[in-house]
């Protein structure tokens, strides 16, 4: 079988591999219906390029077509997926804010506005923070406190320093950061 029979043998059996890429849309995609016959065509693309890519040795070609089409392998499902997965993140729009109907001026002062707000909640989360860590117990705040200010997170180099072990200050600073978290969700998402 040589390359044009192959894919002449695959553009026979569209309607079955339409309905398996149509199943897979169906099965785990939102949007039902939509993207199936962009994904076929996208699929028999892909199929035909990695076809040229098959030697013209004796069997390859066959080996191949067995592979795509016979028994709908996990090969050809997790490419029919990914096709999916990447046209829905090409699909999602982000709306730029304009700023073209703003002035020079008038963007800078929003960018310093935006920059300051940022900058105060910044500075009123690390307050927070700070005082929260001082009402943990001694050990947790000690070790703690080296983690984050002295060893910027080096594990490895805080455990030969303080012949601490590397479990040691991973479960105390995990706790800490645990407690963290849930004393700061809580502030925030009751306000």
């Amino acid at each position: 079988m040589n390359r044009r029979q192959a894919f002449e043998h695959l553009a026979s059996k569209y309607k079955e591999l339409a309905e398996f890429v149509y199943k897979i849309e169906d099965k785990y995609f939102q949007k039902k219906g939509c993207y199936h016959k962009d994904i076929t065509q996208d699929l028999y693309l892909k199929i035909y390029a990695e076809l040229q890519k098959v030697e013209e040795k004796p069997g390859e070609i066959s080996k191949f077509i067995d592979r795509v089409y016979n028994g709908k392998t996990f090969y050809l499902y997790m490419v029919v997926k990914n096709m999916f997965i990447d046209l829905i993140r090409k699909e999602k729009k982000y709306v730029p804010f304009d700023t073209i109907i703003l002035n020079k001026n008038e963007r800078e002062r929003l960018i310093q506005k935006a920059t300051e707000l940022n900058i105060k909640e910044v500075e009123n989360i690390q307050f927070k923070v700070n005082q929260y860590v001082d009402s943990f117990y001694w050990f947790d705040k000690k070790v703690f406190n080296l983690y984050r200010y002295d060893f910027k997170t080096h594990q490895t180099k805080m455990s030969k320093e303080t012949k601490l072990s590397i479990s040691t200050i991973y479960r105390t600073v995990k706790r800490c950061k645990v407690k963290i978290n849930n004393k700061l969700k809580k502030e925030y998402y009751e306000e």
